[in-house]
């Protein structure tokens, strides 16, 4: 009888983790710890209409940090475009619009704008709290897994949410940039102004040559706007987690002050050759924004038609 008083004792006195939090859920793994179970205590306190940033600071401070660095750089922002909160194969918003809120306040971006988001702040931070299934798995896949680090030959954990240098946002921006923006002077040099916030691994990485495949969608639009939807195509070292190169999607548009990005996430070698197969090259093919992108006067415009093309760049 003393024995069960006493156990039940040491039990009142352990710490209540909220059902919501409750990590890894069916469907998940260790990897997804803690950014699924924080998606779910966030998703609560919305519910609930009490703010995010106690659930932040309690759970995820460290990432509250690397917020507030990237801040003070507002330049990283400035290097890409917006993305639409809803992924068209899943059938599903990706990620909560409060989170995504709370995100763009700590940055000091852009707010919302109803399905449309700052694709840098959602495309990091954000997808880390996307609780979508697809059938590629999980958003926070490309972060949480090392398979960008280990292919590109990088520091562990150079392009994951808790880097020993540097920030999420401000890794990925210079590594998505050092592969998509060489070619835009304006762009570039943006980078190496906002670069200095980024870790000395990707640094190296991202301000040398990059060799990589490039298939480019170009169409024309009202007024003499030409916008040039870019896919690069950075090759691993060795193949990581079953991938084989970085596809980083960015955009060159006339009516934009410099090239900006989009998104990065691992593919593998079938990917690439399906995107690149000459059938699909040439005059008068279809162009349509891709990976959740939002280009106005471009997304959901219809059946455009335009120039694709493929190549090897060297630089």
């Amino acid at each position: 009888m003393i024995r069960s008083l006493l156990l039940g004792a040491a039990l009142l006195t352990l710490p209540l983790v909220p059902l919501s939090a409750a990590c890894p859920a069916a469907g998940e793994a260790a990897e997804d710890c803690p950014w699924a179970g924080a998606a779910r205590e966030l998703a609560a306190a919305a519910d609930a209409g009490a703010g995010l940033e106690q659930v932040f600071e309690a759970s995820l401070p460290g990432l509250l940090a690397q917020m507030d660095k990237d801040r003070a750089t507002p330049g990283l922002l400035a290097l890409w475009g917006e993305s639409i909160n809803y992924d068209e194969l899943a059938k599903g918003e990706i990620v909560r619009p409060e989170i995504l809120s709370f995100i763009a306040s700590r940055l000091g971006a852009a707010q919302p704008r109803g399905r449309i988001a700052h694709a840098g702040l959602e495309h990091t931070y954000g997808y880390l709290f996307s609780l979508l299934p697809t059938k590629f798995g999980f958003k926070r896949a490309r972060w949480v897994k090392p398979d960008i680090a280990k292919g590109l030959g990088l520091a562990a954990g150079s392009a994951g949410p808790s880097p020993s240098e540097g920030t999420l946002l401000a890794n990925i921006t210079c590594l998505a940039g050092g592969i998509a923006l060489k070619d835009d002077p304006a762009a570039w040099a943006a980078l190496r102004k906002a670069g200095g916030s980024c870790s000395g691994a990707v640094k190296k990485y991202a301000f040398s040559a990059v060799k990589r495949a490039r298939l480019t969608e170009e169409v024309a639009l009202p007024g003499g706007r030409r916008v040039t939807l870019r896919t690069d195509f950075a090759p691993f070292l060795a193949p990581a987690g079953g991938n084989t190169h970085l596809l980083v999607y960015s955009v060159s548009d006339t009516a934009s002050a410099h090239a900006y990005l989009v998104t990065a996430f691992p593919v593998n070698a079938g990917f690439v050759q399906n995107a690149t197969a000459s059938g699909a090259l040439g005059k008068d093919k279809p162009v349509q924004t891709r990976y959740n992108a939002h280009v106005e006067g471009l997304t959901g415009a219809g059946k455009l038609k335009g120039l694709r093309a493929a190549a090897w760049l060297e630089k």
